[in-house]
């Protein structure tokens, strides 16, 4: 196989709880991730030796090119890709865009330069660029703990979704090294799964950025809006397909998404 095309999924964190920091740097999390069909796409072609990244709009240390360096370097393999990125998912939302590429880039070249790697394998590489990758490398809408790299499977019914996405960019470093890490009760996965969820980046969000506490309030007239991430997109869960269609008319400047219970990368690394 010397060409592959991608589509890679935008994440929500439909739960988001910082639980403490860590000696290495990171936090420790507990997560709720799903897919949306929102997407990237990507196209890899086989070269020989180098690596070359033909963007739609060029981004600052992209983490396709970190990921296929590593991969290269790792393997030790003597082949290059052109890869051709079309961006669709906006950087600083809290969509993961930038994982969910590098995701497809570490099991698109798995594919063609014919490593053979296993997707654990895969996993561990991913992590060294950003704790949500292995969850995007796994493929399925799962229960996340550790700095995101421990994951468990998690059985979620197919839902609608209403998206903001206002102007605002939001750093991740920026959120995390901000963020006043309370003592809340943690919220375990059965208690998720009987509706208690959080994000603690909310309120730090909220008065940070004006424009964010603006589309909450006015999503709080339609039901309970949601920081994905670390931000700044906000969505509203919705009860049904006709019902997410009829909040989109009093908000006109949202789009509707639809949860996926997995990942296109799936058709490739399984």
């Amino acid at each position: 196989m010397n060409k592959l095309f991608i589509k890679a999924p935008a994440k929500l964190n439909l739960h988001l709880q910082v639980l403490d920091s860590r000696n290495d740097g990171y936090h420790n999390i507990s997560s709720c991730f799903t897919f949306i069909n929102f997407f990237d796409e990507l196209e890899f072609g086989v070269k020989k030796d180098e690596i070359v990244l033909n963007e739609s709009s060029p981004i600052k240390n992209n983490l396709v090119i970190q990921a296929a360096e590593l991969l290269k370097n790792k393997s030790k393999t003597s082949l290059g890709v052109e890869i051709k990125l079309s961006k669709n998912i906006p950087q600083q939302k809290g969509l993961g865009g930038g994982s969910s590429d590098a995701a497809a880039t570490l099991v698109a070249l798995n594919k063609i330069w014919d490593l053979n790697y296993s997707k654990q394998k895969l996993q561990d590489l991913g992590l060294k660029l950003g704790s949500d990758i292995p969850f995007f490398i796994n493929g399925y809408s799962c229960w996340s703990e550790g700095r995101g790299e421990i994951l468990s499977s998690i059985k979620l019914k197919e839902s609608w979704f209403l998206l903001l996405l206002p102007k605002a960019k939001i750093s991740t470093k920026l959120a995390f090294d901000s963020l006043d890490i309370g003592k809340e009760p943690l919220i375990t996965k059965e208690e998720f799964l009987q509706g208690k969820r959080v994000n603690s980046f909310t309120d730090w969000a909220r008065k940070k950025y004006s424009e964010l506490d603006i589309v909450f309030k006015k999503l709080e007239l339609l039901g309970k809006p949601q920081l994905t991430g670390t931000g700044s997109a906000v969505f509203l869960q919705c009860s049904s397909k006709e019902d997410a269609e009829m909040k989109l008319r009093d908000v006109p400047e949202g789009f509707l998404v639809k949860s996926l219970d997995h990942s296109p990368l799936l058709q490739i690394i399984e």
